[in-house]
């Protein structure tokens, strides 16, 4: 019996051995969002402020995990009057709610297409979403480390997160419910 569960401690312990942890760098990571204002226009923004850590197997991507948080107030579109409304509390509330995260819960394939399935929480509402992943790649950097790379595109309901903006935004057709989120995430395992 012991023998056993010896063996099985030891396949476990090696089935997680390739997993590298990487950190995610903002150097090589941008979190970009784009809503329809007035039906006929995008307004976009990033995020400049954002940690987190990527645990990868490229032999078992299933056993892969993400972190991320953003810090809310670190909101960028380009017109800080803009930025000051969404900060408020007509939208993010960053004075209550000052980071935004997802955290990843499972990693599934179907075909020749990846799935991220994690907690998205915006506005201090945490929500179960599925996203889909497309690896960019991985190099090793001269004097930098190991990089992975990966990219997803999916679209939140901004007012399934409690995102009203009921005094701005009250006028019907002034901003699309639907919020575009694109991320590109780049991770780096430093060189030792």
């Amino acid at each position: 019996m012991r023998r056993i569960a010896f063996l099985l401690l030891l396949a476990a312990s090696t089935a997680h051995a390739e997993t590298t942890r990487y950190l995610v760098r903002p150097t090589y990571t941008s979190i970009r969002f784009s809503i329809v204002k007035w039906g006929v226009m995008k307004e976009e923004g990033i995020f400049r402020d954002f940690t987190g850590t990527l645990d990868f197997d490229p032999a078992h991507p299933e056993q892969s995990r993400i972190e991320i948080t953003v810090q809310a107030p670190s909101i960028d579109t380009k017109n800080e009057t803009r930025d000051q409304v969404v900060r408020s509390d007509d939208f993010l509330d960053v004075a209550r709610y000052p980071t935004l995260s997802f955290v990843s819960r499972a990693v599934s394939r179907e075909g020749s297409r990846w799935f991220v399935t994690g907690d998205l929480t915006i506005h201090g509402t945490a929500r179960r979403i599925r996203v889909p992943i497309a690896q960019l790649g991985m190099r090793a950097l001269p004097n930098i480390g190991k990089l992975a790379a990966f990219e997803t595109s999916f679209t939140v309901n901004r007012r399934d997160y409690g995102v009203l903006g009921t005094r701005w935004g009250a006028i019907p057709g002034t901003l699309d419910d639907t919020v575009e989120i694109h991320i590109i995430v780049g991770g780096i395992k430093p060189a030792r």
